[in-house]
């Protein structure tokens, strides 16, 4: 793991408690897409698949890292980054390690910083989707709306 991942962790963990616990790892970080991975045993439920609390949080995880860091890459100092809402399709039971990927496309971010610049409030809606780590299959769905101000 390069110095930027080590250093997104460590913010990671020390900004969000709950995430030491979940042990979380960030396998990517781009301009338009992160993926970050969990094993299932800290995270197993009584059917002995992933429970779905943390399937959701990995996904929240995941597209706040990417809305983060999009908005570092860009030189924008921002003040706050909440989620604002959110919708989760959980398709199939998750019966392994797993990992979250986070999308978002390129022209909503022009968008955003554009109105972000003007308004000092923007909001961007983040896709992600939980698959195995051995597999791109879609095991969950979510999509976040996440808002950011200066």
């Amino acid at each position: 793991m390069n110095k930027t991942f080590e250093q997104y962790k460590a913010n990671l963990l020390s900004s969000i408690p709950v995430v030491k616990g979940m042990e979380v790892d960030i396998v990517e970080v781009s301009d338009y897409k992160t993926i970050v991975s969990a094993p299932l045993g800290t995270h197993v439920n009584y059917e002995g698949t992933a429970f779905g609390g943390s399937l959701n949080t990995l996904c929240i995880i995941a597209s706040y890292l990417l809305v983060h860091h999009h908005m570092k890459i860009k030189g924008i100092a921002f003040d706050s980054l909440v989620i604002q809402n959110s919708q989760i399709e959980y398709l199939h039971p998750v019966e392994s390690d797993f990992r979250a990927t986070a999308q978002i496309d390129p022209k909503a971010c022009v968008s955003f910083l554009k109105i972000l610049r003007r308004k000092g409030v923007g909001r961007i809606g983040v896709s992600s989707f939980i698959s195995s780590s051995t597999s791109d299959k879609e095991l969950v769905k979510f999509q976040g709306r996440f808002v950011a101000s200066l």
